[in-house]
């Protein structure tokens, strides 16, 4: 089946089935949805290109494509939460990677799916083997949301976004959503208690703007980080603020508490008691006593 089959036609499709053609599929993608299912048959397809020892690459005849279609491939290796946590860590990373260095059992590529979200200290571990892999490894992330990723693992990858979900409803929830995670942002450095509670519960009546405030919150987070790494002093005032007031694993700290607050909200989690949460937990970073300043 071709990637155009897959996703309907769309221009995501098309490119996918041309680079296959061309032999040009990227070793790290990120494949961006909101349908999982959707995600995970695009990934499976993609495995199936890297697996497949026909002519016409995926076959879907061979023995590496059959196998990889029923997700039983000795050299596909699916990085997996461990211990009861919400979110893959640097364990589970370093363990992948060591397995990296490893030679495929018995086809030409090994692939590695991370389909569950990650802490931001496990997507720094994953940086150097995004740009430096081992010969004919393989990454296939799958996300609902880039954002959840941080800048610097995203710019190491190829993404691909499944599904148009742009309208003007979008839009709009959008810049509502920027809106309300700027507000916390900047209530963050002051150590404020009263604006931070304010901006946080406005989101508690609203499931759809809080996830899309996570979301750009995270983004937010992501870009404070760089800053702090990094420091451009041409990002946003309130970024570059956030940058100097906070210990680097404070901020590591902030992106952990925004991806559970994510994972809550999707297993359904009381709106009440998740912006409750939330508020605290933000304090409780800022409060961080790990890390150094820099």
């Amino acid at each position: 089946m071709s990637f155009s089959e897959i996703l309907s036609g769309s221009e995501v499709g098309k490119q996918l089935d041309s680079m296959t053609k061309n032999e040009r599929l990227p070793h790290a993608v990120v494949l961006e949805s909101r349908d999982k299912t959707l995600a995970q048959k695009t990934a499976g397809e993609i495995s199936k290109v890297f697996f497949c020892s026909g002519q016409n690459k995926p076959c879907g005849k061979c023995l590496g494509c059959m196998k990889a279609e029923k997700g039983i491939h000795p050299d596909l290796y699916r990085v997996d939460i461990t211990d009861g946590k919400q979110s893959v860590g640097v364990g589970e990373i370093r363990s992948m990677i060591s397995d990296c260095y490893i030679k495929p059992n018995e086809a030409v590529n090994k692939v590695y799916f991370i389909s569950e979200r990650m802490t931001a200290e496990a997507q720094n571990a994953l940086l150097k083997i995004l740009e430096e892999p081992p010969q004919n490894v393989k990454f296939v992330i799958i996300t609902e949301s880039s954002t959840l990723l941080l800048q610097t693992v995203r710019s190491r990858c190829t993404l691909f976004k499944l599904g148009d979900v742009s309208s003007t409803n979008e839009n709009e929830l959008n810049e509502k959503a920027f809106d309300a995670a700027k507000e916390i942002a900047c209530a963050i450095p002051d150590n404020m208690e009263l604006p931070l509670m304010l901006a946080v519960t406005k989101l508690s009546k609203d499931k759809a703007l809080t996830q899309r405030t996570l979301e750009k919150l995270s983004e937010i987070i992501c870009e404070s980080i760089e800053e702090k790494y990094m420091p451009t002093g041409t990002r946003p005032q309130y970024i570059q603020d956030i940058a100097r007031s906070l210990r680097r694993r404070s901020l590591l700290s902030l992106m952990d508490v925004v991806l559970k607050a994510q994972t809550m909200l999707s297993q359904n989690c009381n709106m009440n008691l998740l912006t409750t949460w939330l508020c605290a937990n933000i304090r409780q970073s800022r409060h961080n006593k790990g890390g150094y300043n820099g």
